[in-house]
């Protein structure tokens, strides 16, 4: 026990993980972005500590690796989400590489549909990041609230995540990790998409076997090539996810998933669901990468154009109402903006459990044998007929 404790606060001291040194070096290498990066990638993060921020005393999530509390910065006042993890246990489970590119990729991103890295620090034991604070949660937990989502409302998030997910393939950068759990909410209802510890450049692209199962694609089970086309099997994914409530692969355990999903099986849905809305899933999920959409493909489809017209209309007819109380009643005028509101309700034990079970960063992080993906994946293989024993 003595020899673990040592390890702990000793030998993670020394194996200190320079974050600002091995990331800067980066940044000579960033000068080739979209226009619309630009003010990203000239701003440079500041520098910050511990000390500069004070704990709010609530917990907004926790894993394997460590914790997430709300804290506000001293000087500003202003609210943040701080990432805490052990460093004991990234040296651990080799994950060090995945943490400084998680960092390297979010820092250059500047994207309203995006969750921004504020800053990042360590000290003897853990690593730090400090990250916009999306007050109402993650999507999954509202998914779980509600049973399901009416169509307006899945529009409405699946095209904020398109924009997202648009702008990051722009920036050469494959987030490999699209579901609920990953996309936050701020007070307006708007979507932060989060979590680039699975992300990856296009440019320093190998063959993985990582993310969550019920949201893998074809090609990453099957351990093949893989492009920007995986986010793109996850939009439909989610999508689905959020009419039905519940993904349209499953299974009792994680191999029974794959193969649902390599079966290509026909989806069932509720009555509910429209042929519109059931059509553009269909489009999504194809088990062939080449014949997806890209993103303006999804945009594009007649059931995203139905929604956003009518969403216009809607717009259109508030707009007007408001106009009319203001002539009726000269003293009205319309709030600039929303005001804040903090949700009181905190995620309970099982909805943890529940987004533990779904997240891979729960499963691949454990100590394993050698290439264990190979041996899963030759069992799923098997099972489907794909290869002999």
């Amino acid at each position: 026990m003595n020899s673990k404790k040592a390890f702990t606060e000793t030998h993670c001291d020394s194996r200190s993980l320079k974050l600002n040194t091995s990331i800067s070096k980066h940044d000579s290498n960033c000068t080739n972005m979209p226009r619309s990066s630009s003010k990203a990638s000239s701003s440079k993060i500041q520098k910050k500590s511990h000390s500069d921020f004070q704990p709010m005393q609530q917990t907004l999530g926790q894993g394997s690796f460590g914790w997430v509390t709300l804290v506000k910065e001293i000087k500003t006042g202003k609210l943040f989400a701080m990432k805490a993890m052990k460093k004991e246990e990234l040296f651990k489970y080799c994950t060090v590489d995945n943490l400084k590119r998680e960092i390297k990729i979010q820092r250059k991103l500047h994207h309203p549909n995006i969750i921004k890295l504020d800053s990042y620090f360590e000290d003897k034991t853990n690593v730090y990041l400090i990250l916009e604070y999306a007050e109402e949660g993650s999507l999954f937990k509202k998914i779980k609230k509600q049973r399901r989502l009416s169509e307006d409302e899945a529009f409405h998030y699946l095209y904020q995540t398109c924009l997202g997910i648009e702008y990051l393939h722009k920036m050469k950068i494959i987030h490999r990790d699209i579901k609920p759990e990953n996309l936050l909410l701020d007070t307006k209802g708007n979507i932060k998409i989060c979590d680039f510890g699975w992300s990856t450049e296009m440019d320093n692209l190998k063959k993985a076997f990582c993310g969550t199962i019920e949201y893998m694609a074809p090609e990453m089970i099957k351990s093949q090539s893989t492009n920007y086309k995986l986010d793109i099997w996850c939009l439909g994914v989610l999508l689905y996810e959020m009419v039905q409530g519940k993904p349209p692969f499953t299974g009792k355990n994680d191999q029974e998933k794959c193969v649902a999903i390599l079966s290509g099986q026909q989806l069932k849905y509720e009555e509910f669901v429209s042929e519109d809305c059931k059509s553009l899933i269909a489009m999504i999920l194809q088990p062939n990468p080449f014949n997806r959409p890209s993103i303006q493909g999804i945009l594009n489809h007649k059931w995203m154009l139905s929604k956003q017209k009518q969403q216009s209309i809607n717009d259109q007819l508030n707009s007007r109402s408001i106009s009319m109380l203001m002539d009726e009643f000269g003293h009205y005028s319309p709030l600039k903006s929303c005001p804040t509101v903090v949700s009181e309700r905190k995620t309970n034990n099982k909805e943890w459990e529940e987004m533990k079970q779904r997240s891979q960063h729960f499963v691949f992080h454990q100590p394993q044998p050698e290439q264990p993906e190979q041996t899963f994946l030759r069992r799923v293989l098997i099972s489907l007929g794909c290869i002999n024993r």
